[in-house]
């Protein structure tokens, strides 16, 4: 568990969820981008970098390892969702994009009582503790395209309406927790340095998938590294990025459908969408 940080304004220590001084009442940063930005969790990154640097120098392959580094700054972040969704959140300025959290708590949704639904809690409990409901996840893409798995329709988000409110984290959290064996009673000890502020997403991009770049890789391959669709959402491989609070239409860049589909099905979403997401300056392609 975070450990309380004093209120940039009045410097009464705040709680690590709140987005604001319970004190002053003055905004502060977002929860997620405050637990990114300790000194604690960016030490733990820069020496997870530090080794990536190392490896790559004795393997040949700085150049390309910071050229990887550099194309990752112009990343996006990208939401999948099925076209009913984005339908919805096309109709109007006053349209919400809500968390699993708000549709099931606010009886809109209701859980598919698989085992996700227990596992999600618990990894996000420990991620992002006392404010998980404020949280939208996406993951980083450098070509627009998604996660499929999850909708047919890609959403790309508007970076300047996002950056400041965003941190980016190693992988899937759920299984993040698998991964490193975290059990429940170890929730709140974290391991640290598998998350970033989405200005330095480079770097942690670089930490975890350094390996993968060798002299040979080129850029036109970068994209299909970062994000790599799996058989179900369990195998998908990419880098998840978190996002504090509301979001509208007027958050989206641009809809990306899924290559995949047939031209009939293309052709329906695309009757279904294009005028209003004309109306609302989104392009879809």
């Amino acid at each position: 568990m975070s450990k309380l940080s004093p209120c940039a304004d009045c410097k009464n220590d705040m709680p690590p969820s709140a987005d604001r001084c319970p004190h002053c009442g003055r905004p502060g940063l977002f929860p997620n981008v405050r637990l990114a930005e300790t000194p604690a969790e960016r030490a733990a990154l820069d020496r997870r970098y530090q080794v990536a640097m190392k490896d790559s120098a004795a393997r040949g392959v700085t150049s390309a390892v910071n050229d990887f580094e550099k194309v990752i700054a112009d990343s996006k972040a990208v939401i999948s969702r099925p076209v009913g969704e984005l339908q919805r959140l096309a109709t109007s300025d006053h349209e919400l994009y809500a968390t699993y959290y708000e549709l099931t708590e606010g009886g809109v949704r209701l859980p598919k009582g698989e085992k996700w639904d227990t596992l999600r809690a618990v990894a996000d409990s420990a991620l992002f503790p006392n404010y998980k409901e404020q949280i939208r996840f996406a993951a980083l893409t450098l070509d627009g395209k998604g996660l499929f798995n999850y909708g047919e329709c890609a959403i790309v988000l508007r970076t300047d309406y996002i950056a400041h409110r965003a941190s980016v984290f190693e992988e899937n959290t759920v299984l993040f927790m698998r991964h490193h064996k975290i059990s429940m009673w170890k929730s709140d000890k974290l391991p640290l340095g598998y998350r970033a502020t989405w200005d330095e997403r480079g770097k942690l991009c670089v930490a975890k998938l350094y390996k993968s770049i060798d002299a040979g890789t080129r850029p036109d391959e970068y994209s299909t590294l970062l994000l790599q669709p799996g058989a179900t959402s369990e195998d998908d491989q990419f880098v998840e990025a978190h996002i504090y609070g509301p979001m509208t239409i007027r958050t989206v860049e641009q809809v990306i459908l899924d290559p995949r589909l047939k031209r009939r099905q293309r052709a329906t979403i695309l009757k279904a969408l294009k005028e209003k997401l004309s109306q609302a300056g989104v392009p879809i392609s």
